[in-house]
């Protein structure tokens, strides 16, 4: 029998070939169309449950019950769900109360779930959202998206009150003017969050190399003057007339008052000495602080800096010795109350958050020398990252620029502390918010 030519043989390969990438070719822009058809409507959901959040979060803000925010939760994902967009996002809007999910509490981050009227936070989530396919349904049954959100106050917006008699000079060359200053505005410095380190700032320095002239170590004047007065109100006894609004004048206090920075700071490390003295009864409930210790103090034995250790550029000195700078208790592992990295402080009575302190930021340039005003561009938040050491030319007192004073960088539900916006945070517990 005469055998087939080569040619022949192939007769029909190039079919099968064609076939096969034709559906693959096929497959691939189903699923790159109702990809993207997910994506699109995974936006969507994700847009309406951040409005339900808020509109949920705004009626707690004005009194109402956790009853009330779920109405307004489902009303608002109602009214959004029958608009222009979102037909093609399958929720049953009679039966909306059974898909999304409401929960309350206390803390924004991490988001715990309580059943308790007092909690001001909210997280709103749609767990199973089918979205139409058109050829992709060949190959996957049914395509869902989740979206969850979580609203509630931000954390308190720093008011000028109940700043300590330090002050620290804004890091800018080109700061902009108290009226213009941006919501956002962090001074020129890198601030820390609970989870990374930002700068750590000299907040004192040991000697009279200041932007404010000879003299000046950085000291403010709140009214009460003295060392006494300036002792006191480092340890937080001078809440009622420490105020300084941006625009209004930082007034110097000249001298450097080594003995009186040690003894009244270090109250809030648990650290006492005279004339100073530790509480004997338990902080009251009118919100008044002074001399009690943090609840966590640092474990690490301070660190001992010098001159070289720091760099200054437009006026604010930031340490850059990146060996001392990991001795450091960091703001993060503060934040989280790491056990290796705090402590008890040994004292029968402490507070909370008593090394976040308020510190008053000043635009430097253009000052005269000895004592002087210096123009406010508003209040730092500071988390003091160990206890002041040093005589004369080796006390520094470092600190690291916190976006807000609270210990865990997020809002709670304690709202008597300043002002504050209704905000969305990151849900904790999920990835997509």
């Amino acid at each position: 029998m005469k055998a087939l030519s080569h040619r022949k043989q192939q007769k029909g390969a190039v079919l099968i070939l064609v076939t096969v990438a034709l559906f693959t070719l096929l497959g691939f822009t189903a699923l790159a169309l109702d990809g993207g058809y997910l994506l699109l409507n995974k936006t969507r959901v994700q847009d309406a449950v951040d409005s339900a959040a808020l509109s949920g979060a705004e009626t707690l803000d004005k009194g109402g019950t956790h009853q009330q925010a779920v109405d307004a939760v489902e009303a608002t994902l109602s009214s959004i769900f029958q608009g222009e967009g979102f037909n093609r996002v399958n929720i049953d809007l009679d039966a909306l109360s059974d898909a999304v999910t409401v929960e309350f509490s206390f803390n924004a981050v991490p988001f715990e779930p309580v059943n308790d009227e007092t909690a001001k936070y909210i997280r709103v989530e749609l767990t199973q959202v089918p979205v139409d396919q058109f050829f992709s349904q060949l190959l996957v049954d049914t395509w869902q998206v989740r979206a969850s959100a979580v609203a509630g106050a931000s954390p308190t917006i720093q008011d000028p009150c109940q700043v300590i008699p330090l002050m620290m000079c804004v890091n800018d060359a080109n700061p902009p003017s108290f009226d213009s200053i941006p919501d956002d505005y962090d001074y020129g410095f890198n601030p820390s969050d609970e989870n990374e380190r930002g700068d750590v700032i000299v907040i004192k320095v040991p000697n009279n190399k200041t932007p404010v002239g000879p003299g000046n170590f950085l000291a403010v004047d709140l009214g009460v003057s003295g060392a006494d007065g300036y002792r006191d109100g480092l340890a937080g006894a001078l809440t009622d007339a420490s105020c300084i609004s941006p625009g209004e004048d930082i007034t110097t206090e000249t001298g450097n008052m080594i003995g009186p920075t040690a003894s009244g700071l270090n109250t809030r490390f648990g650290d006492y000495k005279s004339p100073m003295k530790e509480p004997v009864s338990a902080p009251a409930d009118d919100g008044s602080d002074a001399f009690y210790s943090d609840c966590a103090v640092p474990s690490l034995d301070p660190v001992v800096f010098k001159d070289s250790d720091f760099s200054s550029t437009t006026g604010s000195t930031i340490l850059t010795n990146a060996t001392l700078l990991n001795q450091l208790q960091s703001y993060p592992d503060y934040a989280s109350l790491d056990s290796l990295y705090s402590t008890d402080p040994g004292t029968a009575y402490c507070l909370p958050k008593r090394r976040m302190v308020k510190v008053p930021v000043g635009n430097c340039s253009g000052t005269n020398q000895g004592k002087t005003t210096i123009p406010s561009m508003g209040t730092a938040c500071m988390y003091l990252s160990q206890l002041v050491t040093g005589q004369g030319n080796d006390q520094f007192i470092v600190a690291e620029f916190v976006k807000n004073c609270t210990a865990d960088g997020v809002g709670n539900s304690n709202l008597n502390n300043g002002p504050y916006r209704l905000v969305l945070f990151k849900d904790s517990n999920s990835g997509d918010s």
